[in-house]
């Protein structure tokens, strides 16, 4: 199970982040996949519903 870096509660969600300006929205169970050249990363983040800490995670893949 994961726990929080921040404050190590067990409260943690798989979220999406969606930004638009100086605001972002935080979405829950889903997964982006961005594409930077010259190979694709797979970025999964999370957040604490205890502190309200994010952590993202990238993984490289082809």
């Amino acid at each position: 199970m994961k726990e929080c870096i921040a404050c190590h509660s067990g409260q943690i969600k798989q979220v999406d982040i969606k930004t638009k300006d100086d605001e972002f929205t935080l979405i829950e169970n889903s997964e982006v996949i961005l594409n930077p050249k010259p190979q694709s990363q797979k970025v999964i983040k999370f957040v604490c519903l205890n502190c309200g800490f994010i952590n993202l995670y990238a993984e490289d893949y082809f």
